[in-house]
């Protein structure tokens, strides 16, 4: 009997934290930090949505949101604030809209087919090696769930300067309101 309600413990407080936005690391709210100077990042190989090679980071302005496709809240939330912010922009043509899947499940086939809402968001995907690089340059934390379907990861979204280098990082990016996106986005652009 013992080991039946250990599990039924075990299930009651991942439900829980998943049903509390528990699946982000680290668990916090909304906040920032600034690199000055702005902080290099390796420089790897992905493949975008279009499987096509691509170098990262990109020259040119870049919002890099750091998730992946089975997201259940997080990455869609943003994702939906974000074009709003970005049309409000006049949607500038050098700025960059990317989701860096941190999903190894994630194929260029699964990230065009959750992107065709998103356009002109441009999924990326890798070896695993090379996203957790970037990952790890970005001090962003993933992991695969108990269970294995989600993806602990944390709630942030990286801003890069036109040469491609780290200036600001964003957490608890999820409950950021499109005007408050707006904001963030039209430092880059200045």
């Amino acid at each position: 009997m013992k080991p039946l309600l250990q599990k039924l413990f075990l299930f009651l407080c991942v439900g829980w934290a998943w049903a509390h936005g528990g699946h982000y690391l680290p668990a916090t709210g909304p906040g920032a930090t600034d690199f000055k100077p702005a902080r290099a990042f390796p420089s790897v190989e992905l493949r975008t949505h279009e499987n096509k090679a691509l170098v990262f980071p990109p020259k040119g302005p870049a919002v890099v949101l750091f998730g992946y496709t089975q997201c259940p809240d997080a990455c869609p939330l943003t994702l939906g604030r974000l074009l709003p912010a970005y049309e409000a922009l006049g949607s500038p043509a050098n700025l960059h809209l990317m989701l860096l899947s941190v999903d190894e499940r994630d194929t260029p086939q699964t990230l065009q087919k959750y992107l065709r809402g998103f356009s002109p968001v441009q999924g990326l995907t890798g070896k695993p090696e090379a996203i957790r690089q970037i990952a790890e340059a970005a001090k962003v934390e993933y992991n695969l769930a108990p269970g294995g379907r989600l993806v602990f990861h944390t709630d942030a979204m990286a801003l890069l300067d036109a040469e491609g280098r780290l200036v600001r990082m964003l957490y608890g990016v999820s409950r950021l309101s499109t005007a408050k996106l707006k904001d963030e986005v039209s430092r880059l652009l200045r």
